[in-house]
């Protein structure tokens, strides 16, 4: 009888142990922190809360949003490289994250092999803006004096996708500009509205609030066809720099040795979340577009843009810092 008991007793301890490991192999299990490596109220923070309430409950656990500003967004990347490949530590970053390496010379990560791709938040137009009392009612009026005089324009971080897509305009165009980085797209905003500088160029996510209250003027946009929403903007490409065409876009990221699985559910949630109609409806409001993108998709896409914009940067001859 003791020999019996004792067998159950075995059996039962191997079941309870067979289901605890289950639930602790159960991803997620807890919350989850999404790194945003800007300013508190950035566009990064904006395009990530479109969907991440929605990719949280699809998980079933909480995504806690936390703010890691400094050094052009590497500060906090490079918080993300070194936590535990677990799923509980995601990194949003704008797609200067790869670019970092035409942005500085000692990095103390490496943005593509120590990251793994999980997905777009969405994708965006940028949007050429002024301050409602700047003298420059037209794109034309830039272009036409930019090539005897200086024009100033920001945006949110040095080697960003703004940034560059100012950069290449000048470059095509042979114009005088000169870059003014930010912290931040807020406090570029700021410095524009209040005419201090001449341009910003952002995302439409992050300007179009303004451009609708008067407070900021839109004079291109950096797509090859108009915005619906501002269908009375030209284009770059319209106004004389040729086959201009240009998306920014935001992406997820995870350590390099998180397991497959986990990559697939959390881009599996993010897909999801992205075609809730009530998403939509804020992805809308904002000129964002959804993403439809795989794991797999997604690595692919930002190995072709980090050669596209590593390339603008050289042309650019933009010099890395140390």
């Amino acid at each position: 009888m003791f020999k019996r008991f004792t067998l159950i007793g075995a059996a039962a301890l191997l079941a309870i142990g067979a289901s605890t490991a289950q639930a602790q192999d159960k991803y997620p299990s807890h919350a989850i922190t999404l790194i945003s490596p800007y300013q508190a109220g950035g566009t990064t923070e904006t395009f990530a809360r479109l969907i991440i309430d929605d990719v949280a409950a699809i998980l079933g656990q909480p995504i806690v949003v936390e703010q890691k500003p400094g050094a052009a967004g590497t500060i906090g990347a490079r918080l993300v490289a070194l936590s535990k490949p677990d799923g509980y530590t995601l990194l949003a970053n704008t797609s200067q994250h790869v670019m970092y390496e035409g942005m500085f010379t000692n990095l103390s990560f490496d943005p593509m092999k120590d990251f793994r791709p999980v997905g777009v938040l969405g994708s965006a137009p940028i949007i050429v803006v002024t301050g409602e009392n700047s003298p420059y009612k037209t794109f034309r009026q830039v272009l036409d004096t930019a090539k005897t005089q200086n024009i100033t324009f920001a945006s949110g971080a040095q080697g960003s996708l703004p940034h560059l897509t100012g950069e290449r305009v000048a470059f095509q165009g042979k114009l005088n500009m000169t870059h003014v980085p930010f912290s931040g797209t807020a406090p570029a905003l700021t410095n524009v509205m209040g005419g201090h500088v001449d341009l910003l160029y952002s995302t439409a996510a992050s300007v179009m609030s303004q451009i609708r209250g008067g407070k900021l003027r839109a004079l291109a946009v950096s797509t090859k066809s108009r915005m619906p929403e501002l269908p009375d903007v030209p284009t770059i490409a319209e106004l004389g720099i040729p086959d201009f065409d240009v998306t920014a876009w935001y992406g997820v990221w995870v350590p390099k040795d998180t397991p497959t699985e986990i990559v697939d559910a959390i881009n599996k949630a993010m897909r999801e979340a992205s075609a809730r109609p009530e998403a939509l409806k804020r992805m809308e409001a904002l000129s964002v577009t959804p993403s439809s993108l795989t794991a797999e998709q997604f690595a692919a896409f930002a190995q072709s843009e980090r050669k596209t914009w590593l390339e603008v940067m050289k042309r650019a001859n933009m010099q890395p810092a140390n």
